[in-house]
């Protein structure tokens, strides 16, 4: 089928494709009734401005790249979702790019999104953030990101209280009455993982309980090095707190192929509130990362930087979403 040009439309419509520009990119410079017309023609001829085509010759464009590292990943899939609807409802169209832990891609991204007049970047954590790629990007105003950079105070940015949430699931599983309770790291060099390891690491401090770190990488087959560190373990841990929930899910999983019941054996808890964690067996209790507002406020703070508004640096509370995988010890 060929595709509809804006000569196309100007033809049927008895008008110059200049008026057919204009009445889709700057629409009070058209009489009304010609704008409808014209509207009412491409319609029916199912034509729709190119916004790409439409940014640059406009100079300026409501498309708004989301930069994360990993699409597959739930958390991700979560977060672009809550922020197309944030973007949305303020005018703007998000552009999902993942950069797979690169960061040239995160370079190409956002070099591209310069060229196409985006108005501001989102970027979130991965373990290498190119901090001169985000100040390419027109300047480093013009970025928010997502967890926080090397806390530059020039870079607005949205992230949850790590420590927070990681007293929350201490709280939990300590009023259940564990007092072995093992750490799950994750992907070593993102602030989200340092943030939550450290927090493990002060709080079992402070509560005197003996601090037990299972496995050291975050990848597909984590869970197996969990479990064969927990198996290992002479005085194997009650509960299991994992970095996020992606590790929490691969170490249940790991957990059953190996004939250990969770969490009748040993009790899981992770951090994220994905919806996933709702329809696996059990049921994953976790730390609930207020995903939506995350996206809101990214999309907020960036539009902010546009109007000149302060650097701002949000940090959010998390809360317990208690499902079924936790349970007294050895219950």
């Amino acid at each position: 089928m060929t595709e509809v040009s804006i000569d196309d439309v100007a033809r049927v419509a008895g008008v110059h494709r200049s008026t057919v520009s204009r009445a889709f990119s700057n629409p009070d410079a058209v009489r009304a009734q010609t704008r409808e017309h014209v509207l009412r023609v491409a319609g029916e001829l199912g034509y729709t401005m190119n916004p790409v085509a439409q940014a640059l010759r406009r100079r300026s464009s409501t498309l708004v790249p989301l930069i994360v590292p990993d699409v597959t990943n739930p958390f991700y899939a979560e977060l672009a979702r809550a922020t197309a609807v944030a973007a949305e409802k303020r005018g703007y169209r998000m552009v999902l790019c993942t950069t797979e832990n690169e960061a040239n891609s995160t370079a190409s991204y956002v070099t591209a999104m310069q060229a196409m007049y985006s108005p501001f970047g989102i970027v979130a954590p991965s373990t290498r953030i190119d901090l001169e790629a985000l100040e390419r990007f027109g300047s480093t105003s013009k970025v928010v990101v997502l967890d926080r950079v090397e806390d530059d105070p020039s870079v607005p940015t949205v992230t949850v209280d790590g420590r927070q949430g990681i007293e929350l699931a201490f709280d939990h599983l300590a009023g259940l009455g564990h007092r072995s309770i093992a750490y799950a790291p994750g992907i070593v060099g993102t602030y989200t993982a340092h943030d939550r390891h450290q927090a493990y690491t002060d709080l079992a401090a402070e509560r005197d309980v003996r601090p037990s770190i299972l496995g050291a990488a975050a990848d597909p087959d984590h869970g197996r090095s969990v479990v064969d560190h927990w198996l290992a373990s002479d005085d194997r841990p009650t509960a299991i707190i994992a970095s996020n929930d992606v590790i929490a899910f691969s170490i249940i999983s790991e957990l059953g192929a190996r004939g250990h019941r969770v969490p009748d054996d040993v009790s899981v808890i992770g951090f994220d509130g994905l919806e996933l964690g709702a329809h696996i067996h059990p049921r994953l209790t976790s730390i609930r990362q207020p995903v939506d507002e995350l996206g809101r406020l990214a999309v907020e703070l960036g539009e902010g930087l546009l109007r000149g508004e302060p650097v701002r640096h949000e940090v959010l509370p998390t809360s317990l979403l208690l499902r079924s995988s936790t349970t007294g010890p050895f219950a």
